[in-house]
């Protein structure tokens, strides 16, 4: 299986791939509406020539092909473009809501719900990204899907069915098949799949138009009626409209099959547990109603959804956007007989609840070692394993329980991420307090007083796990109270002559960066640099920073070989540390955050060798090198220590 940075070099040929899939594909449509629009003309003029007064001699007509061609083209593309443009406004949220899913909120006191949102934060705090919103889809199939351009504004949604019929371990198993898709850039590539094939479905929409538009006669200005040619040509590109529909199906089924598998095998290396999906399989083979969602909205999303949501054609699976039922099972389990037993609804349903309503005592964490190994720590980037998640679980019963509960709210939310950003000199603290006083929210600034001092006693280890968690809370606040929200972080940042800590900017950038896409336009980065020396000079500043923070007793080693794991090339001379720290990391961060996936791969390679080095790694160095992987989108896990 390959690592995280080949999935995203993947990911880019197969966007590469679909781009020719669907110009192939809009190349046949011209050529069938042309084939529909002169065999319409044709069969009109042998009944209306005489009314007409207009003869078709020829089948092939360069003009009225250019002219097919040009409209065509013009509503494919409009089609496209305007989906396509939905989808990045929106996000995950704009495919979620496309199939009337509703939030799941973060405080939510119904134990089913409870249980699906820890098991969230649980893959979410073990992959090294910050907790996705999870929506619900009121509908009995079992199914779920992830959808976003990435993890920034990626959304979990699971149907009611999943919830109630599903164990833990088979929702766990589900939920990491959906991670492995966020991870390896699977939901990126859907998400254009389906902005792309929305043009081509608008031909068969145009065919009806045409069939049922109302117009005036020449002859009898009095009556109104559509013109037979328009009703005839309008039922062929309506056809060819259903032919258009069949592609856009082969595209998906040809994009999203092998990802099916791949998601499958990187959810059993995730939980170390094939049972939990294979069980949520049999379950939903053995289920009357299966994982069908009937939504009118099924049809173009079927490609995100973790098994087939739309009715397949008796026994033809071969055509259905996910490989079969019985083949993904016996991929999981090379012994399986193939017998799948009919499911007892009711009492599964009980016996789900049952086991949610009393799954009070959670399991304890394992104590582990720090990860020694750089090359085995880059490895596990992308690719979280058992032990990460066991890790997340223990992080998450250290939190406070009153912390955990305030994180769930958006109100008390806020109070929290001002509480993280508070300085730890007192005096930079007090500026900080009594600024923020002006600007905040009167109650939540109540909150602030009440909670800062059990946040000040939080472990170093758990204050960006926390963070992770406030996501989905602060991603429900309105738009005014997100402007108020951002205007309080940057005053807590500003306090003092922007003397707060670094690995407090560095949260303040990673909140905002994943806040952005939910209330402001942002526009997805494109890739400039590709060759080391283009970012060299950037690399050597983050470098020398974390050597600071580490306080190296041979900096100038560790220097050398952390930036020979960057480049082969010849490296520039230590830089000496400028005072102003933060804008120095800044300025780097937004030339790497440009960088290909393999530049990204080498950046953080060096950086991890740098904390590395001496044997004596601080928690501190592990959060700002996890921080500074954020910021370049890759999802790294803990460092475990």
């Amino acid at each position: 299986m390959n690592d995280f940075f080949a999935q995203q070099e993947q990911a880019k040929r197969n966007t590469a791939i679909l781009v020719i899939m669907f110009i192939c594909a809009v190349i046949l449509i011209i050529l069938s509406v042309y084939l529909a629009v002169t065999v319409g003309l044709f069969l009109t003029q042998i009944f209306m020539a005489q009314q007409t007064g207009w003869f078709i001699r020829e089948f092939w007509d360069m003009d009225r092909f250019l002219w097919i061609t040009g409209i065509t083209i013009i509503l494919v593309a409009s089609g496209s473009f305007y989906r396509t443009h939905q989808l990045k406004r929106g996000g995950g949220v704009a495919v979620a809501q496309m199939l009337a899913a509703e939030p799941v909120p973060s405080n939510s006191a119904d134990a089913l719900l409870s249980r699906l949102l820890n098991i969230v934060e649980e893959m979410a705090i073990a992959s090294g990204m910050p907790v996705p919103p999870v929506y619900l889809i009121a509908q009995s199939g079992i199914n779920a899907f992830a959808a976003g351009f990435g993890p920034r504004d990626a959304v979990i949604t699971v149907s009611q069915g999943a919830v109630e019929l599903l164990s833990r371990d088979e929702l766990q198993g589900v939920i990491a098949h959906e991670f492995s898709h966020i991870l390896n850039g699977d939901i990126s590539l859907k998400m254009r799949l389906m902005g792309l094939l929305y043009g081509i479905t608008l031909i068969s929409d145009c065919g009806i138009v045409m069939m049922t538009a109302r117009g005036s006669s020449h002859h009898h200005s009095r009556e109104r009626g559509t013109h037979p040619a328009i009703v005839l040509i309008g039922f062929m590109i309506f056809m060819v409209g259903t032919i258009g529909s069949v592609f856009a199906d082969m595209i998906k089924r040809a994009v999203s099959r092998q990802r099916e598998f791949l998601a499958d095998a990187a959810a059993v290396q995730f939980t170390r547990n094939p049972e939990g999906i294979a069980g949520a399989l049999k379950v939903i083979g053995g289920y009357k109603r299966g994982s069908r969602i009937n939504h009118a909205a099924t049809q173009q999303t079927s490609h995100f959804f973790f098994c087939n949501a739309v009715k397949s054609w008796e026994n033809k699976d071969w055509w259905a956007t996910h490989p079969p039922l019985l083949e993904r099972i016996q991929r999981l389990q090379p012994g399986f007989n193939g017998q799948i037993k009919a499911l007892a609804s009711a009492k599964r349903s009980a016996d789900v609840m049952h086991e949610a309503v009393h799954a009070l005592e959670v399991r304890q964490g394992v104590s582990t070692g720090l990860v020694a190994s750089a090359d085995a720590l880059m490895a596990s980037i992308g690719r979280p394993d058992e032990q990460n998640l066991q890790h997340a679980r223990n992080i998450l019963l250290r939190i406070p329980k009153r912390l955990s509960d305030f994180a769930h709210d958006s109100f008390t939310a806020r109070a929290v991420m001002y509480a993280l950003l508070l300085d730890s000199e007192s005096n930079i603290r007090t500026l900080q307090l009594n600024q923020l006083q002006k600007q905040a929210d009167a109650s939540v600034f109540r909150e602030l007083l009440d909670i800062q001092p059990l946040v000040a006693k939080l472990d170093a280890e758990l204050r960006l796990p926390l963070l992770e968690m406030l996501m989905p809370a602060l991603k429900s606040l309105s738009r005014n109270q997100f402007d108020t929200f951002r205007r309080c972080i940057r005053i807590l940042m500003r306090a003092d002559d922007h003397k707060s800590g670094l690995f407090e900017y560095m949260m303040q950038r990673m909140l905002l960066r994943h806040l952005y896409p939910t209330f402001l336009k942002a526009k997805p980065l494109k890739v400039c640099f590709d060759i080391p020396e283009d970012i060299i000079d950037h690399v050597a500043e983050i470098v020398v920073l974390l050597i600071d923070h580490g306080r190296h007793e041979k900096p100038v080693r560790t220097y050398e070989f952390a930036m020979s794991a960057f480049s082969d090339g010849p490296m520039p001379d230590m830089p000496v540390l400028i005072k102003d720290q933060i804008q120095a990391l800044d300025e780097a961060l937004k030339k790497a955050e440009r960088a290909s996936p393999e530049l990204k791969r080498r950046l953080l390679k060096s950086c991890v060798i740098t904390v590395l080095a001496d044997g004596q790694t601080r928690v501190v160095e592990i959060e700002l090198v996890r921080v500074i992987a954020d910021a370049l989108d890759v999802p790294m896990p803990q460092m475990i220590i």
